[in-house]
């Protein structure tokens, strides 16, 4: 992600590391800043001992009460809804995130002398277009090798 090294994260305090996301959020709209929260926090190692911890100690507990058809069914209501939360939260920061890394290949092809500038939004081609530079991009391997 930066530059920064892993002894200088980790000697942080909390509130300069929390301090960091915010910088990293704070331009973007309200929903997207959440959901940039959701994926980031878990994405975190201790979020998956916690979970793994109230995974174990909910199914200890059901085992204790004989597993209660009330108490299955908001297990299994609840764990879809986290699912799903789940899935729009990646979904919607990996989608920020690939549209960043176009946009700076995009600037490298502009920079670069002799780039083939016709790559420049390729992903917004139609698949025709897609094929012919696939196509082309072939004979000019197969001609040079």
């Amino acid at each position: 992600m930066g530059t920064e090294s892993t002894a200088n994260r980790i000697g942080r305090p909390p509130s300069a590391r929390r301090n960091r996301l915010a910088n990293r959020t704070e331009q973007l709209p309200g929903s997207s800043r959440q959901l940039y929260r959701i994926d980031h926090y878990s994405s975190q190692p201790a979020a998956s001992l916690v979970v793994s911890g109230c995974v174990i100690g909910l199914i200890a507990l059901g085992v204790a009460t004989g597993f209660p058809t009330w108490w299955v069914t908001t297990f299994t209501t609840s764990a879809s809804a986290v699912t799903l939360v789940m899935v729009f939260a990646i979904q919607h920061t990996a989608g920020r995130e690939q549209t960043a890394v176009q946009r700076k290949l995009d600037e490298l092809l502009r920079a670069v002398p002799g780039a083939a500038e016709g790559l420049i939004l390729l992903e917004e081609a139609s698949e025709e277009q897609v094929r012919g530079i696939e196509e082309e991009q072939r004979e000019v391997q197969q001609s040079s090798d």
